[in-house]
């Protein structure tokens, strides 16, 4: 029995048609979404701009006058509240690490082995990119099995915003 007998078939083949048209349907709304964002893109993009440069030179001038007064900032209180918002200061550590292949050795000779277990951490991961390479007897005698499978796949259309401010960037530069 061929399979373009079955009902199943038939079902399949109507329901390719309903996908086709569906996603054809939803290129065309992609594409007049894309339009409508590359619009809004372009009435807001100076604006935008103009806002980020106020944050940024604001912020700036507000680090520069609050590090300029420490006298304004105690142990105790380390905030300045205002009706436009909070200026603080926030005590913080890290650790600078030079070399850290010196210290993991330095590490491992000065202390004992369950010291070191919790100051170095190791971890160990099968490279799959390298055992992909092997063959699969090679694969068996370490108790790894390739298999293959036949995956499925029906893709719906997306809408790529990131794209869409770039097109509209070149759009505009051109």
């Amino acid at each position: 029995m061929k399979p373009e007998d079955t009902d199943q078939y038939k079902n399949l083949v109507d329901l390719l048609a309903v996908f086709a048209e569906a996603s054809n349907r939803l290129e065309v709304l992609q594409s007049d979404i894309q339009g409508g964002l590359i619009e809004i893109v372009d009435e807001k993009r100076k604006e935008y701009a103009e806002a980020q440069a106020a944050l940024s030179q604001a912020e700036s001038a507000i680090e520069l006058i609050a590090t300029s007064h420490p006298e304004w900032f105690s142990e105790k209180r380390r905030s300045i509240k205002t009706p436009y918002g909070t200026v603080s200061f926030r005590r913080s550590t890290k650790l600078m690490v030079s070399n850290e292949e010196a210290s993991i050795i330095l590490i491992e000779q000065l202390c004992d082995n369950e010291a070191a277990a919790q100051l170095v951490r190791q971890e160990k991961a099968l490279n799959l990119e390298a055992l992909e390479k092997l063959t699969d007897a090679e694969l068996k005698q370490y108790r790894i099995r390739r298999v293959t499978e036949d995956n499925c796949s029906v893709k719906p259309a997306k809408i790529d915003l990131g794209k869409a401010v770039k097109e509209s960037a070149e759009q505009e530069a051109a």
